[in-house]
């Protein structure tokens, strides 16, 4: 094994930690959701500060490798998509924590549970993290046609979410809080998905240096979290 490749298998088990971590952090958080736990929410929001160091230190392991191992072509490719990568997984971290904010603010435990499309649409969301940081590992091209799929039936189950929470909202006017806490909670969810969908979209450029832009496949190519 050359030096190059011991750096690349370094990179690679940091990433797959990462990975592991933000994907965790999703699911502990949407646990935490629909039982109205609060320790567990804030467990989750406590493990945000290991994934932002951990995409400091593979961020500084590919800029050095970048920098001083002369890569090939498939080495370079490998290591700019790692970078993109580190930035798709924090933000599921970040999503992850912005759903126990809301379930530490509001009791919304009891709305979850009443709506079968909230679990469907976070379960999605789920494992198409898992099957995109899978797929990247793979160097699976092809899998990214399966996020796509999946990401337009996000797209569906967040439509007829929203239409159901502002009837309820409607009929409700007291629970006012509690849905606007339930539509953030799946626009992030929503996000989650286009995150994965974005990792999986990686692994093209990476094996053949085609660089899929996301309007070509989804007509979405705008990246906004906030």
């Amino acid at each position: 094994m050359t030096m190059a490749d011991k750096d690349l298998a370094v990179i690679r088990a940091r990433l797959a930690l990462m990975g592991k971590l933000a994907s965790g952090m999703f699911a502990e958080a949407v646990a935490a959701l629909a039982k109205s736990d609060r320790e567990a929410a804030r467990e989750v929001i406590a493990k945000d500060t290991r994934v932002d160091a951990l995409e400091n230190e593979i961020e500084g392991l590919c800029l050095t490798f970048l920098a001083l191992k002369a890569p090939k072509a498939l080495e370079l490719r490998f290591a700019v998509a790692v970078t993109r990568l580190t930035n798709e997984i924090e933000r599921i971290a970040d999503h992850a924590t912005v759903l126990c904010k809301e379930s530490l603010s509001r009791h919304l435990g009891p709305i979850w549970v009443k709506v079968p499309e909230f679990g469907q649409m976070a379960e999605m969301a789920g494992h198409m993290v898992d099957r995109a940081m899978d797929g990247f590992f793979a160097s699976d091209d092809r899998a990214y046609l399966g996020l796509l799929e999946d990401d337009l039936k996000v797209g569906e189950l967040q439509k007829i979410l929203n239409d159901k929470l502002i009837a309820h909202m409607a009929k409700d006017p007291d629970k006012a809080l509690e849905v606007v806490s339930l539509l953030n909670i799946i626009r992030r969810i929503e996000r989650v998905a286009d995150h994965a969908k974005n990792i999986g979209v990686m692994v093209p450029y990476v094996t053949k240096g085609i660089l899929l832009r996301h309007n070509q496949e989804s007509g979405d190519n705008v990246d906004n979290d906030d």
